[in-house]
């Protein structure tokens, strides 16, 4: 028998691979477009000294990044530690194990139980959260949580932040908070994080750009900094960049490829933007990575699907804290209700719509396809996760009809530049489904074609099967699609001992221009009848 708020009434089935390999082609080496500024400024962010934001912009755009520099770190301050460790987190490593010390214990050891580090500055807890979230801390962790209660505190009147305590608001701070506070949880409805993006948008220059202090009696200009950073945010709360993205383009060197921080003969310049620059300009955000999850191409989200005792309720992708988070932050979504009550052992939710628990059914949650053995307001997400909530039998054994999936990875290389599966047969199980090959090749592909490949569905067991579909990743596959339809169209009835072939079709738009290493998922979902 199974806690509440558990179980497995859908019968979870492995991953599939599908290999998806887009060139594109460019042919002009002028930095006119983004596509060809970030691939110059890659070219020049390589000629600099090895140092954790470079190390993130080069993860940023799908390149492999050099962390040894790291390994005998020490700090003295808390926000010394957040960008070494967020460096490493994005390579790949984990900081508490990789550095001769353990970064993250270091860092929270500068937590005093209210705020980090010193408590007349207000940076070094935004920066510490993103560290601590780059390497896999829950959102739920007392260190986290007692500086976002800090962040939030200092907010300023006028809805931006400084980076000290009572200090004048800065496009710079602020633009950072935006994205520790959507990284914590925070809607970006929330009212906090709209007058923060209205603080932002009242301090855009006329040339599109961002100063540091729109009220600064030392100057006001834009610069390539505020820029990147604003540009992060908002490509992390999903708001137009364009105009911020054409004063940054304007920052950059034709000789090198590296951005000023204003054009010469700006007192103090230099191209430190640069590495900050790439990130922005590849439409990321920081953190760029999360330790044991993706490259945030939106890998903060949690993609879930919600399926009551008369079929889908609710599903996509949303930002949630935790495993009980997802069903408070869909309803917005697809507004259902729901109601959750407070019991002994901590949250329980009873109902979702007329689904009501009583007696031998309820509501139990899956996160990847296996049933956790916590309470789901205890189980912490830290994004890239799937999580379903369904309802009925409080059982662990399997239905004898039910919903499963079939998982397709995804993979995409796009640069700048001119087996079949099998399982094993143990006869015809009411509930069966599988998807074949285990691979998909789309060959090479340039801005404004396509390539397309079948997979073949089979059903085989002796339920008919409702199929539908997900993608989870990467932008490029939300052009995918399936037997003609774009892949969130795409819907098929496949009755029992039978099987379609069905045409994949990718096709890559001809104005195109993020590249590298793209990643994501192909999701097939099956419901019996």
């Amino acid at each position: 028998m199974t806690k509440y708020n558990f179980s497995s009434l859908w019968v979870a089935l492995g991953l599939l691979a599908l290999v998806v390999v887009v060139f594109v082609s460019v042919s002009s080496t002028k930095a006119d477009t983004v596509s060809d500024a970030v691939a110059s400024a890659v070219a020049y962010v390589n000629t600099q000294a090895d140092e954790p934001t470079k190390t993130m912009a080069l993860v940023a755009v799908g390149q492999s990044a050099e962390v040894s520099y790291l390994r005998n770190f020490s700090g003295s301050a808390a926000i010394e530690y957040a960008k070494p460790i967020m460096a490493i987190a994005a390579a790949g490593q984990n900081p508490a194990t990789y550095a001769e010390q353990d970064l993250v214990a270091k860092l929270k050891g500068f937590s005093d139980g209210t705020q980090m580090g010193s408590a007349s500055q207000v940076n070094d807890d935004i920066w510490g959260i993103l560290a601590l979230r780059s390497a896999g801390v829950a959102v739920s962790d007392s260190a986290i949580q007692n500086s976002k209660a800090f962040v939030l505190g200092n907010q300023n009147t006028d809805g931006g932040w400084a980076w000290n305590v009572g200090g004048d608001s800065d496009t710079n701070d602020t633009a950072i908070a935006i994205m520790v506070l959507l990284e914590t949880g925070m809607s970006a409805t929330d009212s906090v994080i709209q007058n923060a993006v209205a603080y932002l948008k009242s301090a855009q220059n006329t040339d599109g750009g961002f100063p540091y202090d729109p009220q600064s009696l030392f100057g006001t200009d834009s610069d390539g900094n505020s820029d990147a950073w604003v540009i992060m945010a908002f490509n992390k709360l999903g708001e137009d960049t364009s105009a911020a993205t054409a004063h940054l383009l304007s920052l950059q060197a034709e000789d090198d490829g590296g951005f000023w921080w204003m054009l010469p003969p700006a007192d103090f310049n230099n191209k430190a933007p640069t590495a900050d620059a790439v990130i922005a300009l590849s439409g990321k955000w920081y953190p760029v990575a999360v330790f044991g999850g993706n490259e945030n191409s939106g890998s903060s989200n949690t993609a879930y699907r919600i399926v009551g005792s008369v079929g889908q309720i609710c599903k996509g992708d949303i930002l949630a804290v935790n495993a009980l988070d997802v069903v408070i932050q869909a309803a917005s979504e697809c507004g259902y209700i729901y109601t959750i009550k407070d019991t002994s052992f901590g949250p329980y939710l009873e109902s979702i719509q007329n689904d009501i628990a009583g007696g031998t059914k309820g509501w139990m949650y899956l996160v990847n396809g296996v049933s956790p053995s916590i309470g789901s307001a205890d189980y912490a997400l830290s994004g890239g996760e799937h999580v379903l909530w369904f309802f009925g039998e409080f059982d662990d054994d399997p239905p004898t009809e039910g919903e499963i999936s079939r998982s397709v990875e995804l993979s995409v290389e796009i640069i700048s530049g001119s087996e079949d599966g099998s399982e094993e047969d143990n006869g015809k199980p009411e509930v069966g489904f599988r998807v074949s090959p285990s691979l998909l090749d789309f060959g090479t592909l340039l801005p404004g074609t396509s390539a397309a490949d079948e997979v073949k569905l089979i059903n085989e067991g002796q339920k008919n099967l409702s199929i539908d579909v997900e993608v989870q990743g990467d932008s490029v596959f939300n052009f995918m699609k399936l037997a003609g339809e774009i892949w969130s169209a795409f819907s098929m009835a496949l009755l029992a001992d039978n099987q379609k072939n069905v045409t994949i079709e990718l096709a890559v738009p001809s104005g195109f221009n993020s590249f590298g290493q793209k990643q994501g998922s192909l999701i097939f979902w099956a419901s019996a009848q």
